[in-house]
């Protein structure tokens, strides 16, 4: 579909979701976080843009799959620390990943982003031209053990991690057509659905994380039948966070999506408190962490390019923090 820019930003990466579910809902992923608002920015130009939402079984691997073709708004792009995963098939011209510390990257054909931690920094092609296929914090794990751990805190070339992936960039390549993006998104959803099912306990904690962040991990061991250390450890052992990071991460991407949603200038002392962080230093410590800027210096510059760049901040240059020659992709 031709998605007018006026009424929707896609990250040049991520895509995140903008469509409006059946009754004008906003549709929710597979693990507890809410998709952002719609936008209201004034965007020029057109992309085209399909996306399908994964129901059933595979829904617990895999939320959704998107085809995106469009140009970037800017050069660079900060993406903000994400509660899922991403495998992602470039049919375009190479990314660059400038991380926050200083390395850059050119970044492989198919790639996996894992969970992070921290922000990261890219350079777009001229043209954007993929196919994604967002993963729930647990779902990397299912399509190949380890590849959870192996994938956080990275990105890297999806061949090190998957097996079929050559087979997989061959069948997109063939398919992938503006007119008729659906082919595209059968083939991701294919993969999606090779996986074994998505650990069990894990997926608990995952679904009890999702709707309270601050609870406690204690809390969520013993509603689940585990120790607090043995599922410490197997948490982490799937995902490759602690259930404490990915936690903190999800209470993040929900504050910075609240900020928006609200309308106005922000509340922050009030958006503060319903996000769970007990005051504003707390709140100034997490954006720092996260994001790189203070609250009101990350507010200052999305404002200049609507809601959708709450999570994906278009940038002119690469931050100062985030400068590197480029490397060999890992």
């Amino acid at each position: 579909m031709l998605v007018d820019m006026k009424a929707a930003h896609l990250s040049t990466w991520c895509a995140q979701p903008v469509a409006v579910g059946a009754g004008g809902q906003r549709p929710r992923s597979g693990f507890g976080v809410r998709a952002p608002a719609l936008p209201r920015p004034s965007y020029r130009g057109m992309v085209i843009f399909e996306e399908r939402f994964l129901t059933g079984r595979v829904a617990t691997v895999a939320s959704r799959v998107w085809f995106l073709e469009t140009e970037p708004l800017g050069a660079y792009e900060k993406i903000l620390p994400l509660p899922f995963a991403h495998l992602i098939v470039n049919l375009s011209d190479p990314y660059r990943l400038f991380r926050s510390d200083g390395t850059a990257t050119v970044v492989a054909d198919a790639f996996v982003s894992g969970l992070q931690s921290d922000y990261l920094v890219i350079e777009s092609p001229p043209q954007i031209r993929h196919v994604g296929l967002e993963l729930a914090p647990a779902g990397l794990h299912a399509l190949a053990p380890g590849a959870g751990v192996s994938a956080a805190g990275r990105v890297q070339d999806a061949r090190a991690l998957l097996t079929g992936i050559d087979e997989v960039v061959e069948r997109l390549g063939a398919v992938a057509d503006v007119a008729d993006p659906a082919p595209a998104l059968d083939v991701l959803e294919a993969l999606a659905r090779t996986a074994e099912p998505v650990d069990e306990l894990v997926a608990s904690g995952l679904s009890l994380l999702g709707q309270d962040p601050e609870t406690t991990v204690t809390a969520v061991a013993e509603a689940v039948g585990s120790s607090p250390a043995a599922f410490i450890a197997r948490f982490r052992g799937v995902t490759g966070v602690t259930p404490k990071q990915h936690a903190q991460v999800v209470r993040f991407h929900r504050f910075v999506s609240a900020v928006h949603e609200s309308g106005g200038a922000p509340d922050w002392a009030a958006l503060a408190v319903a996000a769970g962080y007990y005051d504003q230093p707390h709140v100034i410590r997490a954006f720092r962490r996260f994001s790189g800027w203070t609250p009101t210096e990350y507010y200052r510059l999305v404002a200049e390019h609507g809601p959708m760049a709450a999570h994906f901040v278009p940038l002119d240059q690469v931050p100062t923090t985030a400068a590197g020659e480029p490397q060999a992709p890992s």
